[in-house]
């Protein structure tokens, strides 16, 4: 008893270790029950608001007996809502405070939009301002492009795979294990440009970090390219990433140099701010 009061009193105390090489999963912390819980509220975002049971147990892999038990309290708490004319859940009112507490968290978009507005109107394209959230990044602020046909990319959606630009800048500024863990995942061809060999994604990488700037060249979408540039704090780490985004068409050579000149100067002054808020 003796040692569990001491190392209750460390935790009351905010004494914490932090996690080294992704979660404890086999330490006496892990709560396996509230991990699987917390798997199915991830599931839930702008692109996928609502879900059936059998979606739910294919995409976590949780028997559908467990997640209907697991539903239903979340469901009880208020962290879901069942339609019964649909057989579907989504996000439930317990969720809302949480909501406005994370909205709070990048609420730097109000002083980090203008430059975005500026990178937009010298472009003429689409730009994107997005942070690392759970499993990929996270798309907070956007300006679209001035042209007439805008693409459909919701505000608020996430990017989980190294199809696109801005989740390869994030993917390669991280610590050497985790990024060869998402290098090592199963990558799907979404368009014959797709890269999927984990030996040239891991050579992209690299590329990433030795050039400053990312690509998409109609990797995961066709006719659709991007380029993005990292956005670093006072302690050098990577805490957002810009995106230009612009079809096929607008970015040849000529037009690509000139927005990626664009994108590093905007992602400069938008590391300052970082710099001195951080």
């Amino acid at each position: 008893m003796r040692q569990k009061r001491g190392i209750l009193a460390r935790i009351g105390g905010r004494t914490r270790n932090a996690f080294e090489g992704g979660p404890e999963e086999n330490g006496d912390l892990f709560v396996q029950a509230l991990a699987r819980g917390l798997s199915i509220l991830a599931l839930f975002d702008v692109e996928h608001p609502d879900w059936s049971l059998d979606e739910i147990s294919r995409r976590t892999g949780i028997s559908k007996t467990t997640a209907y038990r697991m539903l239903r309290t979340l469901e009880w708490k208020g962290f879901l809502s069942f339609i019964a004319d649909t057989e579907r859940y989504h996000i439930g009112p317990a969720t809302i405070p949480c909501a406005y507490l994370a909205l709070s968290y990048v609420g730097f978009a109000r002083f980090t939009h203008p430059i975005l507005e500026q990178l937009a109107a010298s472009t003429g394209e689409t730009v994107e301002l997005a942070v690392e959230g759970e499993g990929g990044a996270v798309v907070v602020d956007q300006v679209a492009t001035s042209h007439p046909f805008k693409p459909n990319l919701p505000l608020g959606r996430v990017m989980r795979n190294l199809t696109n630009s801005c989740m390869k800048v994030l993917a390669a500024y991280r610590p050497q294990a985790a990024r060869e863990r998402l290098v090592q995942e199963g990558h799907f061809q979404l368009t014959p440009n797709t890269i999927t060999d984990p030996s040239k994604l891991a050579e992209e990488l690299d590329g990433v970090v030795r050039e400053g700037l990312a690509y998409d060249f109609e990797e995961q979408d066709l006719g659709v390219c991007a380029v993005s540039v990292p956005v670093f704090g006072a302690d050098r780490q990577v805490h957002a990433v810009l995106t230009v985004i612009a079809p096929a068409e607008r970015f040849g050579p000529r037009d690509r140099k000139r927005k990626v000149e664009a994108a590093k100067t905007a992602s400069a002054e938008l590391s300052k701010y970082f710099s001195q808020s951080s």
